[in-house]
């Protein structure tokens, strides 16, 4: 009957120790909570940084523009200085006499 009372203990043993569950299923919901909140914040950064991806081309788009502006703007200069100077060396030139 020895067997019989190892048995009946170990049995008790097992119980007991189901019945301590209480705490691990209040972890596993926190922990479930933590993980959920976690996938939330990550969606989220994840939104932002695809809005923030999308401002950054849109600035360099527009800073790209504005560069060729202004290289058309400095191309066209160069070329009227380049005309003015073209007058004024015109304008000092000596004329042959009659």
């Amino acid at each position: 009957m020895t067997m019989g009372k190892a048995s009946m203990f170990a049995l008790l043993v097992m119980i007991a120790g189901c019945t301590d569950l209480k705490p691990m299923e209040a972890r596993i919901a926190d922990l479930q909570g933590q993980v959920n909140k976690l996938q939330a914040d990550l969606a989220k950064l994840s939104s932002n940084a695809t809005a923030a991806n999308r401002a950054t081309a849109a600035s360099a788009s527009a800073a790209s523009d504005a560069a060729r502006k202004a290289l058309s703007v400095g191309e066209s200069n160069t070329a009227a200085i380049d005309a003015l100077n073209a007058k004024i060396d015109q304008m000092f030139k000596r004329r042959p006499p009659n």
